[in-house]
């Protein structure tokens, strides 16, 4: 029966693996194809700058009038204001942030081609529409007079309805302050031109559009988000797919009472605005489809928009709304230091408070690993804090071990009582706990350590997959990125990871050294558990399977000191007659699987007298008569 079930698990991890390695075979077809789309990105980047630079000129900022005939394509123009981390890219159709080009980061595998935050395709940050599915094509204004050059530039025009609408877009003064260089100022005024009064509301502000950078990234990690009254909630673009529980739906609006910061984002960048006067508000959001090369299926991009204040404008009115709008890497060391809300915008999940302390002390051990040499500074980081982890939980795991060498040394008396009772398996429970009691045998004792490393395992998971600080960051000869699989190279498609295939061997290896217990089946699925491992694994991000990896050497070290500390003795616990008796977990135990014992007895006999009143008593009220 046992060979059976072995090789029912052997034959789905070989499935599993079998399906890895063929949906891998694409990777080599991509290859080609993602080089020619990122020289066309270099090329095309290259010359919207140039064309950006050259409209920037004074005598290239002549006043563009609205364009009144909506057959005739309008002009478009381009403004770049930069600071030492962001170029952003600004256009006079519908006068937004066209896109920010961040000058520290890169695609995947190029570091000639900056990463470009927002969608070029859909509407600039900063756009006024009437809903996400819309776009907004009216063409403003640029103001030379009203502009700072490298500073500021402002924008002008009056829409269909008779609104006066007037942006203008500031770079911080001070751009030493964390998180300054990817800031802007935003400043909307609007003035009602018409007869009749106007409500605001019926406009949103474009927050923006991202989504997968490629094609391996989780779809899980696009989603839009908003703090609303001292609360967060994101949610995720695949939502929108509908499922068991849910319909597909086109569009997504939550209703805000006190909207505070609200933007979308992806596995590593951002968009977020926050309000500086918080208002009642809606946050609208849409997805669409994001197409790779030779992918069948699409993946989730996701646009936000949110809601003007909810107040209506008389004639000659004027209302100013000021945000500020942040465009740039999600890094949580920066983030935490520009404020709570900021903070929050790293969405770690369960294990939050795990993950933040994770990379708290990442950044600390990164800033002295870099004093002394920068070369593989972040993969050493996390090699040392996976030491600092494990060394912290050492006391623990020690006794954590030696428990389960007493159980093992306890197994020839278990199995006596196995032999003895072989159809009674609630008087086998029974007589175990008593054998745990003698000798004073904790039988959860040996978990503590794997159930104290599930949420670890976790939070290091959820920190190392958000770390935007580790991209296209190299450790040792073969690692090009720490963000990215280790690949070494292809086999017949199949790409080499060598870090999981080291994580596996070392696994292995952990686990032939550790006490044998438990049943033959027991201990063949925990030695498939490895493998397992490395097929869910395999093409994650080389910097967990560097944790992992690191974690089972220095285990293995572990156990081997363990094994010249003196055996422990298996003897019988003696009770201290000066201390208050009180009773243990194992006495419990022992005598609910009495008490079960005696209630399934009464069931067979039909005497419930020898079943326990549970029942609280209570008082009978006094007869009346009748």
């Amino acid at each position: 029966m046992y060979d059976k079930k072995t090789w029912v698990v052997v034959t789905l991890c070989s499935v599993a693996l079998a399906y890895l390695f063929f949906d891998s075979q694409k990777q080599a077809r991509l290859a080609f194809e993602e080089k020619q789309k990122q020289e066309e990105f270099l090329r095309k980047a290259e010359e919207e700058k140039k064309a950006a630079i050259a409209a920037a000129k004074p005598e290239a900022n002549a006043t563009t009038p609205a364009a009144t005939d909506p057959q005739v394509k309008p002009e478009e123009q381009t403004f770049i204001l930069e600071t030492p981390e962001v170029s952003f890219v600004f256009t006079n159709i519908g006068a937004g942030i066209k896109y920010a080009a961040l000058k520290n980061e890169y695609e995947i595998g190029d570091k000639k081609i900056p990463i470009h935050v927002n969608d070029e395709k859909r509407n600039p940050v900063g756009a006024f529409t009437r809903g996400v599915n819309t776009t907004d094509t009216l063409v403003y204004s640029y103001l030379p007079e009203q502009s700072t050059p490298g500073k500021s530039v402002v924008f002008i025009a009056k829409t269909p309805e008779g609104l006066l609408v007037k942006k203008t877009y500031r770079i911080l003064d001070d751009l030493t302050k964390p998180g300054s260089a990817y800031l802007l100022d935003f400043d909307v005024v609007i003035e009602n031109a018409n007869a009749a009064a106007v409500t605001l509301n019926q406009w949103t502000i474009a927050l923006g559009s991202t989504g997968p950078i490629h094609a391996k990234e989780w779809p899980n990690q696009t989603t839009y988000f908003f703090h609303d009254d001292g609360s967060y909630q994101y949610i995720e673009a695949t939502e929108f797919k509908g499922g068991f529980l849910s319909k597909d739906k086109a569009s997504d609006e939550r209703v805000l009472e006190e909207v505070e910061l609200a933007g979308v984002c992806d596995q590593f960048f951002t968009i977020a605005l926050q309000t500086k006067q918080p208002y009642a508000s809606s946050l609208v959001a849409s997805p669409y489809d994001i197409q790779f090369p030779d992918i069948e299926k699409p993946l989730n991009g996701v646009s936000a928009h949110l809601r003007l204040p909810t107040e209506s404008l008389a004639q000659g009115e004027k209302k100013k709304i000021s945000y500020q709008i942040y465009m740039g890497p999600k890094d949580n060391h920066m983030l935490r230091k520009m404020g709570e809300k900021w903070g929050n915008i790293m969405n770690y999940g369960w294990f939050s408070p795990i993950s933040r302390l994770l990379n708290s002390v990442l950044h600390v051990i990164h800033a002295g690993i870099a004093k002394i040499s920068d070369t593989w500074a972040w993969g050493i980081s996390i090699v040392l804090l996976t030491l600092v982890v494990r060394i912290s939980i050492w006391p623990l795991y020690n006794k954590s071990n030696r428990s389960m060498k007493r159980m093992a040394k306890l197994k020839p008396e278990m199995d006596k009582i196995k032999e003895k009772y072989p159809n009674d398996p609630n008087r086998v429970n029974q007589e175990v706990m008593k054998l745990y009691k003698k000798y004073g045998v904790n039988p959860i004792g040996g978990c503590l350590p794997m159930l104290l490393q599930i949420p670890i395992f976790f939070g290091f998971y959820r920190m190392l997959q958000y770390a935007v600080e580790l991209r296209h960051e190299p450790f040792l000869w073969w690692v090009q990125d720490l963000s990215q699989p280790d690949t070494i190279g292809h086999f017949l498609g199949f790409p080499i990871n060598l870090l999981p295939i080291i994580m596996t061997l070392t696994s292995f290896a952990q686990m032939a050294m550790m006490p044998k217990t438990g049943d033959k089946m027991q201990q063949r699925l925990m030695m498939f558990m490895p493998f397992m491992f490395l097929i869910f694994c395999y093409s994650f991000a080389s910097a967990l399977a560097l944790y992992w990896t690191t974690q089972n050497i220095f285990t293995i070290f572990q156990t081997w000191i363990t094994s010249k500390l003196p055996e422990p003795q298996l003897k019988e616990k003696e009770e201290d007659p000066t201390k208050p008796k009180k009773k243990s977990f194992m006495e419990k135990m022992i005598e609910k699987q009495e008490e079960m014992q005696r209630a399934q007895a009464a069931r067979g006999t039909g005497d419930s007298s020898k079943l326990r009143n549970v029942t609280p008593g209570k008082k009978r009220p006094p007869k009346t008569g009748g």
